[in-house]
């Protein structure tokens, strides 16, 4: 296995399938900080585990020591981690996996390596579908494990405003088993204070209410949403470097919420041609439009159509034409101009684009050609 060294950024992000975020199991909070930690090193191109690799340093400050790490104390928590084991429900299958199936400590070159098993692979790599994605850094700072998984939870449902959760799933999902089987217990050690420290540390915050049948709280609903963040200060690259990051996340995550999947250079040629388009609010615009066009189920392939769609709006601009307006030719050769989110004639060749997209393994090369056919035909409309 490969080593690769990494230095520690909380400001990368994790990236879990949902299937484990809804996981059961009981970490600590440091062997959950652990497993996040090395989560955020995987890339979104590995096709396999690599040894991922965490300074010893920064694992002992972890744990609150100061000074020189305490190797016996280290060794002991990673052994404790190896024989931790979680609970994925699919379907009438359970499994139970392993997180961590080999540990190395390098005390010369300061860092200790860690392998997940091999069966997590498809919860963790190279994921299009079904999954959650946020920022390290809004998890490092929580002290309760319960937060911890109570955001993840949170964070897996933000994208709707909010989610219903069977009290019994919910308390095996946090890790709190039956150690709160009293309602009232549950809530003053895990529920309050989680809603305390996420809107404290982390970039959501939730409200929630209780569902009882029978008089008895049978399950809980979660109201979440965004918390606005005041700005930390960064290097001007690094600050560049992050708000494209959180653009792409914030995008990836109105994209995950209609099953579908965007990569960040498709985000990034987006991101262009939506600044043209729309000008200083093209974040908002962007999304707006995106969610129209995604609501659409006569659109097969959203993110190429929204391509071509702000592709149509950039070029009508470029040439003087009010971008809202399409232009239609009557039979009768008269123009008249309508005002539409999607024009009819682009539907059609968005049908096209999905039918030659799903014959063609060099899907790269068909849009490029068709994105020239399509300039042809919009000349036609322009003239």
């Amino acid at each position: 296995m490969q080593t690769p060294a990494v230095q520690p950024q909380y400001n990368s992000a994790v990236t879990k399938s949902n299937a484990l975020i809804e996981a059961n199991y009981k970490l600590s909070t440091i062997e959950q900080k652990i497993i996040l930690y090395i989560i955020s090193q995987i890339r979104k191109d590995d096709a396999d585990f690599k040894m991922y690799k965490l300074p010893i340093q920064e694992f002992s400050e972890l744990l609150g020591y100061r000074g020189s790490p305490k190797y016996t104390e280290l060794r002991e928590i990673t052994k404790n981690l190896m024989r931790k084991v979680l609970e994925i429900r699919e379907g009438q299958k359970l499994k139970q996996l392993s997180w961590v199936s080999y540990v190395e400590y390098d005390e010369h070159s300061g860092y200790v390596s860690l392998a997940f098993d091999p069966r997590l692979k498809p919860y963790l790599l190279q994921l299009k579908r079904e999954f959650t994605t946020y920022r390290l850094k809004n998890v490092m700072e929580l002290k309760s494990s319960y937060s911890i998984r109570m955001y993840e939870l949170l964070k897996r449902w933000q994208y709707m405003g909010e989610v219903v959760i069977r009290l019994d799933d919910l308390r095996m999902m946090v890790g709190a088993g039956d150690k709160y089987s009293e309602y009232h217990n549950f809530k003053k050690r895990v529920l309050n204070p989680a809603k305390k420290e996420i809107a404290e540390k982390t970039d959501i915050m939730f409200t929630y209410e209780e569902i009882r049948e029978k008089r008895k709280v049978a399950a809980i609903r979660f109201q979440i949403r965004e918390k606005v963040v005041e700005p930390v200060v960064v290097a001007l690259e690094e600050k560049k470097e992050a708000q494209a990051d959180d653009r792409y996340l914030q995008f990836l995550a109105v994209v995950q919420a209609y099953d579908r999947y965007i990569t960040e250079q498709q985000f990034t040629k987006i991101a262009v041609l939506a600044q043209k388009a729309f000008g200083g609010n093209w974040m908002d615009e962007l999304i707006q439009t995106a969610r129209r066009i995604m609501q659409r189920n006569d659109i097969r392939e959203p993110i190429a159509f929204l391509t071509y769609f702000l592709n149509e709006k950039v070029q009508r601009i470029q040439v003087g034409i009010d971008p809202n307006e399409v232009t239609i030719h009557s039979h009768g050769g008269a123009r008249f101009v309508r005002r539409e989110i999607v024009p009819d004639w682009l539907r059609g060749y968005e049908e096209q684009l999905a039918a030659e997209s799903a014959k063609s393994k060099e899907v790269d090369e068909d849009i490029e050609q068709m994105r020239r056919e399509l300039e042809e035909r919009l000349k036609k409309y322009k003239d």
